[in-house]
């Protein structure tokens, strides 16, 4: 009868990967910093710049005068109410929820199209 074969578990990483694979491995995740070099800066990248967020300038609940959209838009120039302000996106105009006295559904309209004005 044949001998039975048995299997060996490496019980460390030095057994496992070989003397040098461990000590290469041990010191590239070594977090101490360099002496030449800067601290963290091999890994780190630069810090994005912080965006200074724009401010709405009108108020909810606030009555304003909302410019016509001209022939393609088919929006009549009127008095309207700041129904809410809507969050800023990153990119575009600020953007408001408005309803007006002339038309009984609300709009999403940009800053550049409301004024304070007379009613």
């Amino acid at each position: 009868m044949p001998p039975l074969k048995t299997i060996a578990i490496p019980t460390s990483a030095g057994a496992k990967r070989g003397k040098r694979a461990a000590v290469a491995l041990s010191a590239a995740t070594d977090p101490a910093p360099h002496d030449d070099l800067p601290s963290g800066s091999l890994l780190r990248r630069p810090a994005r710049p912080v965006q200074v967020q724009p401010t709405h300038r009108y108020r909810v609940g606030e009555k304003l005068r909302m410019a016509n959209g001209g022939y393609t838009l088919a929006r009549a120039g009127a008095s309207c109410k700041v129904v809410s302000a809507l969050p800023y996106e990153g990119r575009g105009p600020l953007l408001y929820r408005v309803r007006s006295d002339t038309e009984a559904f609300e709009r999403v309209v940009s800053e550049a199209d409301l004024t304070r004005g007379a009613e």
